[in-house]
């Protein structure tokens, strides 16, 4: 067989007995819509994957912890007819404690600051009557102050809950009113709102946020000593650097509606 034989041999090999190879324009269309469809269900399963990873991811990061402390008027009862004294009282405990407690790091140490011979309660916050020195001489629906130490040091939180003054109190050159370096004033939704400050030159800080409702006057006061103030003029010693609460956190105990009696 010469050249032109061999020749002739393999041309009718690859035109007339080549294998098909099976693809026709139809089968490509189709097989490339097969493809697409496998595709995007992959992408939109792969994005679900995602999205719910993601969103896993989110509420384990930004979810707020629930509390170690009920917030404040959980449980605590609310205000009906006939209510008795003690009654009051003991719902104004519990919401004062939760409203204290949700704004202090777990783990604090709350103690109920007393005078000399007196037992400190259990429960720090609860109260089962007032004492007559604790009135001055006026009506008092709820006071006291607790102790709270952690690893800064020691401070303290009071909280007044009293009628409200007559005309024109509601200033900072009330009687009343704690001794400042500074005094403001404003309205808010609760009613009138009044911010103070003092530092002395032994670094005692005391801040006060006193609101002026119409039916009831709270005060809040914080700062960082945890020794009761014995009115003798001695000078209390400071146990942290700054006060245990915040301004913030003071008006946010003071605008709580539970504490209306």
């Amino acid at each position: 067989m010469d050249d032109l034989d061999v020749r002739s041999a393999l041309t009718e090999y690859v035109t007339g007995a080549e294998p098909p190879i099976g693809l026709t324009e139809d089968g490509v269309l189709a097989a490339g819509r097969r493809s697409r469809r496998r595709r995007l269900s992959a992408g939109i399963a792969g994005a679900a994957l995602a999205v719910v990873a993601i969103l896993g991811a989110t509420f384990m990061v930004i979810a707020p912890p629930r509390p170690d402390e009920p917030v404040a008027g959980d449980d605590c009862g609310t205000k009906f007819s006939g209510e008795t004294a003690q009654q009051v009282l003991t719902r104004l405990s519990c919401v004062v404690g939760a409203a204290v407690r949700s704004r202090l790091a777990p783990g604090v140490r709350i103690e109920r600051i007393t005078i000399p011979g007196e037992v400190p309660p259990a429960d720090p916050f609860l109260l089962q009557s007032l004492r007559a020195g604790e009135t001055d001489g006026a009506p008092m629906l709820y006071f006291l102050g607790v102790r709270v130490s952690d690893e800064r040091g020691t401070g303290a939180v009071y909280v007044r809950i009293s009628p409200p003054p007559g005309y024109g109190m509601a200033n900072c050159g009330a009687r009343d009113l704690p001794k400042s370096d500074s005094c403001a004033k404003r309205q808010i939704a609760e009613g009138d709102l009044m911010e103070l400050a003092s530092r002395n030159d032994e670094g005692l800080i005391t801040q006060t946020t006193r609101l002026y409702r119409s039916s009831v006057t709270i005060t809040v006061i914080t700062n960082n000593t945890g020794v009761l103030d014995s009115g003798e003029g001695a000078a209390l010693p400071v146990q942290r650097a700054e006060p245990t609460l915040t301004p913030a956190q003071l008006q946010e105990i003071a605008v709580n509606p539970g504490l209306v009696p």
